[in-house]
């Protein structure tokens, strides 16, 4: 089969777009907003808000929870920035959605609200009163708007709203309403207020989708890949752009007059950050570009350059630097043309012997652009190492890995990575100790080095102490040492390698400097070869050579440059290297980050495949015919298996490992890139609160803190921590809400249930009857009783949930409410379901399935039955004749279930 680079990186993007009834140009309506109609128009030309058949847009209509999430759904497809993973999700959440009565038309997007973190659980219950859509608040769509920008814009970047009524926008929603301020999307009324908790009409979410529209098409449309960099001596740059919408940009930069930044904004860079093959967004202000964004990680100085590490000394012609991996010297010839640059700008060598003895109580780091020349030495031909170009800075702190062999509570023993080198660093009094991206502590870490062979990675202050201690259980990367890679692409000019799911390209200087060595099938020892002779082998014979992955090793010397290529196919790589493909790994999991998993006790990233099918029909996760689809297409055996979850998915498995209140253990089959290729997870700890618990089919709904849900098994009968309640109890929708612990067996089935704190939920007794306000307590029924420091509202007949305003409403003489109310042993009232009896007051407008009244304290909003029915009781034609009634006095009459049905 032959193997052959190809040098080319396509991109396809896909959009799709919810459905246009009305085009803009029909619309009837629009004058009546006439500072949105132009707005108007381009959403719903870009295919973003539909209207209605009669040919009106209503713009003044208010917009519900359902539609405001399929309006942002759309946004996001029709921009390209659906998160992966998040879609056709409905059957994970179906249950939940049916529960609050969420509409079926909208329950596909909505379920992608919560896979994508644009919803949490606990938003559900805005959506819908008695299967009765809501209006959504201004600052609910911030926040939806705000968690769906949130993965390409900081939310904590700002320095807080300027708005005249910021205290009346919520703690959870500041941050979003902020975000959304500083990109422009929202703003204030006339008078300075943002107005949080009125209702968003329709003309409102056109604007708001209009301007997230332009601002994610244009970062999309600005994107692209820096195909060539010149620098002219630090004073400025030449960069070509190949943009993914095939135009071209050449550029002319300096660091005076542009910024460059990373991904997320955080830090600014100079331009010397920049290389060819990078990914940036450019950002315009009319024709001119003003910023820079680098999409990809910043390259590391090891990738960056041929040999990177701290000058020891520069006099007489030469350069000695001590390696940043080995902590060995090597010597460098200074080429007649060497070029120096410090801090990215172009100095001179005098300069730079200033900046070394100016800074002796400091590090002065350097990497090298270097070059190895064979010339006679003394009479003799060898190989001498020049430096062709040397980038400094200068740096308090220096960072060194090794393999421990001794740990006490002052001081770390190690030799250091490369070299037989032994180093000892004592610790600073402020050092922080780490368990891979853990924070830890020194007796922590003392501990692990005592378990079996560890790793550090020590930084080291100017003076000479340890600032910063990271252990792990794998070695730290380096790239200087010879690792087994996969064999991307081969040729004269390059070799192309994969390791850990990153891949990195090493340019020859000439094929003539490397020696390459081949493993034929059925070997017992390497074979010599030329670089022809290496190439043949890669590309393989048609007729008589099918093998599917190349592995290679390579050998380095001081400077970086590859001496060596050792290159072995798939089927005789463990004849070859005395190692099999597949390594295993088990622990508990920190975190799965783009699509990485990582081990609290471990830096190494495992990287998972895009998808882990598992045949349905196929019960037994052991069984060997468990097959998924491998990237290329082809179906290999990766299966998925979460223990005690109801869906063994990537998506789930992402959820937990992600849950700060869920522990989530896995042991995980990888191959020689680090690609999982089975994972055997289950949970060992959480905790939240009881959504749903069904004891016959073992099911038990985890909610915790971060509104993510969890449909996890159960054994038979869970144990508790107490005679005042069993699993049966549990059942009852008394402790629905109840915050819990969960203790789990080997296979990942909840074992035992405890409940933490169930006061919220758990009182015996029942009261209901006609409510009212008693000094600082509700009296119901005649009864007064104390408001618990939570008491959670409910009602079908508005949709204020707060204790203050259902106060008011109870001091209200216009207005009679009945409750039915739980209360606990205390006597304080837990949970209340109110429904309106009845109201009186002027009567201010009918909107949407909604009526307002204004009595003497106050304006209030009250649900209605279906629009048709109120208006055949009030012997209405049209909801337009509700005008008629503006300004006069009226009696609203409720049904059974506290809707308005007449006035």
């Amino acid at each position: 089969m032959k193997r052959k680079m190809a040098m080319a990186l396509a991109a396809v993007l896909v959009a799709g777009s919810l459905p246009v009834t009305v085009s803009a140009a029909t619309f009837t309506d629009i004058n009546e907003v006439s500072w949105a109609s132009s707005t108007i128009q381009a959403v719903s030309d870009k295919g973003l808000i539909n209207g209605y058949e009669d040919g009106t847009f209503r713009a003044k209509n208010n917009v519900t929870y359902s539609e405001a999430m399929v309006m942002i759904y759309n946004l996001m497809d029709k921009t390209g920035n659906l998160k992966a993973g998040a879609t056709n999700t409905l059957p994970m959440y179906q249950s939940v959605l049916n529960t609050y009565k969420i509409p079926t038309w909208s329950q596909s997007t909505v379920a992608y609200g919560l896979s994508a973190q644009i919803l949490m659980a606990s938003d559900l219950p805005k959506f819908t009163t008695n299967g009765v859509a809501n209006p959504a608040t201004r600052q609910d769509v911030a926040v939806m708007f705000g968690r769906a920008l949130s993965a390409k814009y900081d939310i904590y970047a700002g320095t807080g709203v300027k708005y005249n009524d910021v205290w009346r926008i919520s703690d959870d929603a500041m941050p979003y309403v902020d975000l959304l301020t500083r990109l422009g999307i929202v703003s204030g009324d006339d008078n300075g207020n943002f107005n949080p908790t009125a209702n968003i009409t329709r003309a409102e979410m056109a604007v708001m989708m209009n301007k997230t529209y332009d601002l994610l098409t244009n970062d999309l449309a600005n994107t692209g890949e820096i195909t060539q960099i010149v620098n002219h001596d630090g004073n400025y740059y030449d960069i070509d752009v190949k943009m993914d919408n095939g135009e071209r940009n050449k550029l002319t930069i300096s660091d005076d007059n542009i910024s460059i930044y990373n991904k997320d904004g955080s830090k600014e860079m100079p331009i010397s950050s920049l290389t060819k093959g990078d990914k940036v967004s450019l950002v315009f202000d009319g024709m001119v570009i003003t910023k820079i964004y680098l999409l990809d990680e910043e390259a590391s100085a090891q990738e960056k350059y041929d040999a990177v590490g701290y000058i020891y000394s520069l006099k007489d012609g030469y350069l000695n630097l001590e390696s940043e991996n080995t902590g060995e010297t090597t010597k460098y010839k200074i080429d007649t043309n060497c070029t120096y640059y410090l801090d990215g700008k172009k100095t001179t060598e005098s300069n730079i012997k200033n900046v070394i003895s100016d800074n002796s109580d400091k590090y002065v780091y350097a990497g090298l652009y270097t070059e190895t020349k064979n010339e006679k030495v003394d009479g003799k031909r060898q190989d001498v190492l020049y430096a062709k170009a040397v980038y400094v800075t200068v740096k308090d702190e220096y960072t060194q890995t090794g393999e421990v062999t001794d740990f006490s509570s002052t001081t770390v023993f190690y030799k250091a990575s490369g070299s037989n080198a032994r180093k000892s660093v004592d610790f600073a009094s402020d050092c922080e100790f780490y368990i891979g991206d853990k924070k830890s502590s020194a007796k922590n870490l003392e501990e692990m080095a005592e378990s079996g062979t560890v790793y550090v990675k020590v930084t080291v202050s100017s003076k000479g102490k340890a600032t910063k201690v990271v252990m792990t259980e794998d070695k730290f990367t380096d790239n200087t040492a010879s690792s087994t890679y996969t064999v991307k692409g081969f040729n004269k000019d390059r070799i192309i390698v994969s390791r850990g799911g990153t891949s990195t390209t090493y340019e020859f200087g000439s094929t003539s400097d490397i020696t390459y060595y081949i493993w034929e099938k059925g070997a017992t020892k390497w074979s010599e070869v030329s670089f022809r002779g290496a190439e043949s082998f890669y590309d393989g014979d048609d007729d008589k050579d099918d093998y599917t992955t190349m592995y290679a090793r390579m050998n380095f010397d001081k400077s970086g440059k590859i001496t060596a290529i050792y290159m072995v196919k798939d089927n005789e790589r463990e004849a070859a290297f005395g190692e099999s493909e597949a390594s295993e790994k088990k622990g508990t999991v920190e975190s799965i980050k783009d699509g990485k998993l990582k081990f609290k006790t471990s830096s190494t990233e495992y990287t998972l495949l895009n998808k882990y099918n598992v045949d349905p029909k196929d019960e037994d996760t052991d069984n060997e015919n468990l097959y998924g689809e491998d990237a290329d297409g082809s179906m290999k055996k990766y299966p998925l298996v979460i223990g005690g979850a109801q869906t063994s998915s990537l998506t789930v498995l992402t959820r937990m490992a992600n849950c700060d209140d869920v522990t989530l253990y896995a042991e995980v089959r990888a191959n020689a890139n680090n690609e999982i290729t089975r994972i055997d997870a289950r949970l060992t700890a959480a905790e939240g609160k009881l959504v749903e618990y069904d004891k016959g089919k073992k099911e038990f709904t985890l909610e915790t803190p971060d509104g993510s849900q969890f449909k996890l098994k159960t054994v038979s009968n869970p144990k508790t921590d107490s005679d005042d309640y069993d699993a049966e109890d549990l059942e009852t929708t008394g402790y629905r809400g109840s915050s819990v612990k969960l203790e789990f067996n080997n296979d990942g089935e909840i074992s035992k249930i405890i409940v933490t704190d169930s006061k919220y939920n758990s009182g015996t007794k029942r009261v209901k009857g006609t409510a009212s306000v008693d000094g600082s307590k509700i009296k119901i029924d005649g009864k007064s009783y104390s408001w618990d420091s939570k008491t959670y509202i409910t009602s079908s007949s508005f949709t204020y949930s707060s204790k203050d305003m259902f106060e008011r409403m109870l001091k209200d003489k216009d207005i009679e409410v009945y409750v039915e109310a739980t209360i606990s042993d205390k006597d304080k009232v837990e949970r209340i379901n109110a429904k309106v009896k009845s109201a009186e007051g002027e009567f201010v407008e009918y909107d949407n399935g909604s009526v307002t009244i204004e009595t003497d304290t106050r304006s209030w909003v009250f649900n209605t039955v279906s629009k048709n029915t109120l208006l055949k009781n009030c012997g209405l034609d049209d909801e337009k004749e509700f005008e008629k009634k503006e300004g006069k006095n009226v009696t609203l009459e409720f049904d059974s279930d506290g809707l308005v049905e007449e006035l």
